[in-house]
């Protein structure tokens, strides 16, 4: 079998780079036809001769195809990865400054208010359909590896509400793997397990030699916490903080609370409101800088995507290999031996969102979940684990499926007052004037001039 593969959002080229190394490095793959598509043409050219450098210093059998019409590029397809971002960071930003000026600190939605892709998804479930409906017409069988945010909105309202095959793929769960190193143990005798919803996803089993390794978390938490929190890893300036927020004030803070301890994302998406208050609390409770999310650290990393794609760029432009700046290696994302594990019939463990279809008890059908799940030629099938403590169901579950679902029913009947209502829902809302004239405000600003038509 030679698949065809499409990549949406092509001009991503550091994205593009990661996908063809994995195809390349994947036995199943290596005579695949893998078809690049991005509406910007100079962006696509970057990113096509990104991958035709790997390519040709490899002497692989992928055939590279470059298209700016998305019909065309998903002409019998199996396999479409979608990277898209519309409208990029900008927008974004300004919504964030107009939120902050109504009273509502680094902006609404989920806490780094990126996810959301702008108000109410809107911008990004549009496209998302609009992508699903292209692919009943002219790839029905095709699997969508959704990666785009948000993942968990966006992924969950094609298979609630459009007939193809998709799933969400993401990578904060590897971030488990921190906690183990953080803690001194051999990674590679550490197995974990990570459930929840995309961006809130809670380690429910950690173990290491086999045995539990959570009574070695709580020995850490009481017997060496507070020395690592004022040591030199965890106090170096600078700009960008992944690994400290693994084990911060503020992880150990939801675990207390919540019952697990949170992995990647959920650190900040999914943390009590209370850690979020001021940069300065989010620096007690996060470390120096206040975190990912806070202004310094997230504007440096707006910062750090921009020397990135210029790194790629000049490399080019140069005419070096891009293997030079970017050797050949795994990429350590799930995409590619997601899809190989299907092609070649291996049965391989992920963890994925998928519909939950009684794999979490408690929580309905037809919400996606992020969950180990099993994946060969037969498709893929989640494995079903404990229940989640009551504590984390009532107070992260279940407020997160209402958003789901207040998102979901805006967007399907062009609905104004669910947007406002799930503002409501926020904890810096004082009035019902506040969150009305709020969300007005945003949907007045040039670039919602659609979704102010769309939010009656």
């Amino acid at each position: 079998m030679k698949p065809i593969i499409v990549l949406l959002g092509a001009g991503s080229a550091s994205f593009t780079i990661s996908i063809t190394k994995d195809l390349i490095l994947s036995d199943g793959l290596k005579e695949c036809t893998f078809r690049l598509m991005d509406i910007d043409p100079s962006r696509l050219e970057e990113g096509r001769s990104a991958a035709e450098s790997y390519i040709q210093s490899t002497k692989s059998r992928i055939t590279i195809e470059t298209y700016i019409d998305r019909r065309e590029a998903l002409k019998g397809a199996d396999y479409v990865i979608c990277a898209v971002k519309i409208g990029g960071y900008g927008p974004l930003e300004a919504e964030r400054k107009i939120a902050e000026e109504h009273g509502y600190y680094r902006g609404i939605g989920d806490r780094v208010s990126c996810y959301f892709g702008g108000i109410g998804a809107y911008w990004q479930i549009r496209f998302f359909e609009d992508v699903a409906k292209d692919m009943e017409d002219v790839c029905p069988n095709a699997l969508l590896v959704q990666t785009a945010n948000p993942v968990f909105d966006g992924t969950n309202y094609l298979t609630r509400y459009r007939n193809i095959r998709a799933v969400g793929v993401c990578h904060g769960h590897f971030e488990a793997f921190k906690i183990a190193d953080i803690l001194g143990l051999e990674r590679d005798k550490v197995t974990v397990e990570v459930v929840g919803f995309n961006h809130h996803v809670y380690l429910t089993d950690f173990r290491y030699k086999g045995m539990d390794a959570y009574p070695l978390i709580d020995k850490w938490i009481a017997e060496k916490s507070e020395d690592y929190w004022k040591g030199v890893e965890y106090n170096t300036p600078g700009p960008l903080k992944f690994a400290p927020d693994s084990l911060s004030p503020g992880t150990i803070d939801a675990y207390k609370y919540y019952g697990l301890l949170p992995i990647g994302d959920a650190i900040r998406s999914a943390s009590p409101w209370w850690h979020h208050t001021d940069f300065q609390t989010k620096e007690r409770w996060y470390g120096i800088n206040g975190g990912f999310d806070s202004e310094i650290c997230w504007a440096e990393y707006l910062r750090q995507k921009d020397v990135h794609h210029k790194k790629i760029h000049d490399t080019l432009a140069m005419g070096k290999s891009i293997t030079e700046a970017y050797p050949l290696e795994l990429s350590g994302e799930q995409h590619i031996p997601l899809i190989n594990a299907m092609v070649t019939d291996q049965y391989q463990h992920f963890t994925l969102n998928i519909p939950n279809n009684g794999c979490v008890p408690g929580i309905p059908d037809d919400v996606m979940v992020e969950i180990p799940t099993q994946v060969s030629g037969c498709g893929i099938r989640g494995i079903r684990v404990r229940p989640l403590p009551r504590r984390l169901m009532d107070n992260v579950i279940y407020p997160r499926i209402r958003t789901l679902d207040n998102l979901h029913d805006a967007y399907r009947y062009g609905d104004r007052s669910l947007l406002v209502l799930e503002l409501m829902q926020d904890h810096r809302t004082r009035s019902l004037e506040q969150a009305e004239t709020l969300i007005d405000t945003l949907l007045a600003q040039p670039w919602n001039s659609d979704a102010e038509k769309h939010y009656r």
